[in-house]
């Protein structure tokens, strides 16, 4: 009985999917069309946006190695696909590329992160949301642990207030702790 029930219940599924395949295809062409439209026309259109950072860094790979560690760090600060407005105009957001790679060359880890992943960890939100990436520096522990610490210096750019943020890495480039 429990056979013929698991069966009937998968025919049913498979059916209603199938449905709500059909009736996407059935929508016409111009009314996706004048959709798509509409939610492109919508979007803000990034103008003249400004950089924190000097062009020369982005996208430069800064190589950290500790004596205590068999591993070599780098930290690559690459130009977002998103901005920020602000009274002046507006800035483009960073994100920061760390890769962990043993002395034999093969990878530990590599993780992207943005100034939205300090969020989670933080009390407050308000200064991490009306600022942009900066700077990232690896900041060595001179000991064994597994562990990798990196600083990120956050500035708003309407007051040039910088905020700094010490994250605490392991080595699977999760995200242990933010200070």
């Amino acid at each position: 009985m429990k056979h013929l029930f698991v069966g009937l219940f998968a025919a049913c599924l498979l059916q209603a999917c199938g449905q709500t395949e059909k009736k996407q295809e059935n929508i016409p062409k111009t009314v996706q069309a004048s959709a798509d439209s509409a939610s492109t026309s919508s979007s803000p259109k990034i103008n003249n946006c400004q950089s924190v950072i000097k062009a020369g860094k982005l996208g430069k790979a800064d190589v950290y190695q500790e004596s205590a560690k068999a591993l070599a760090v780098s930290i690559t600060v690459d130009q977002d696909t998103s901005s920020m407005q602000v009274a002046d105009g507006c800035y483009f957001n960073n994100t920061v590329t760390i890769r962990a790679t043993k002395k034999s060359g093969s990878q530990v880890f590599k993780r992207t992160l943005l100034k939205d992943d300090l969020v989670y960890f933080t009390k407050n939100d308000k200064p991490i949301e009306q600022a942009i990436l900066q700077r990232v520096t690896y900041k060595p522990t001179f000991n064994g642990q597994r562990y990798i610490t990196v600083s990120m210096q956050l500035v708003a750019p309407e007051s040039k207030h910088t905020s700094d943020y010490l994250v605490t890495m392991n080595y699977f480039g999760e995200i242990i702790k933010v200070k």
